[in-house]
């Protein structure tokens, strides 16, 4: 392993999955969780909250990265992407559990998988673009 890729790569995965994660949850869905505003916690609560959704997008874009290497074959950009998409659709399953157990909106589920599946396979793409093995 490139032990100093694989950290720069990691950071990068990390600033664009919390890029998109504003974006998408804090700007696209906006109006569909004020729709839903008693199921999710106030708004002057998050704040406090937000030091552990860093921490877990954190840890999230380390594993993300060190699962990635486990089975790295050196294929390039198209190797990320399949991996991405893969654990797109595989963080997608949770969804559909809190689909069954909260009273989310179908909407909502479908965006959750298909904004999902597209950050996966985004951020696949950064890091197979970055990560190379050992250079001599």
């Amino acid at each position: 392993m490139n032990t100093k890729r694989f950290i720069i790569a990691s950071g990068s995965v990390f600033l664009f999955i919390f890029t998109y994660e504003w974006i998408f949850h804090g700007v696209v869905l906006k109006e569909a969780y004020q729709q839903t505003a008693n199921l999710w916690r106030p708004e002057s609560d998050m704040e406090f909250y937000f030091i552990w959704l860093t921490l877990g997008q954190f840890i999230f874009s380390i594993f993300f990265s060190l699962f990635f290497l486990r089975g790295y074959e050196n294929k390039g950009l198209m190797e990320g992407i399949k991996y991405g998409a893969m654990m797109g659709i595989f963080f997608c399953a949770p969804n559909l559990i809190w689909y069954a157990v909260q009273p989310l909106p179908y909407s909502l589920l479908v965006q959750w998988c298909l904004g999902g599946v597209i950050e996966m396979t985004l951020a696949g793409a950064v890091l197979a673009s970055i990560y190379r093995p050992n250079e001599n």
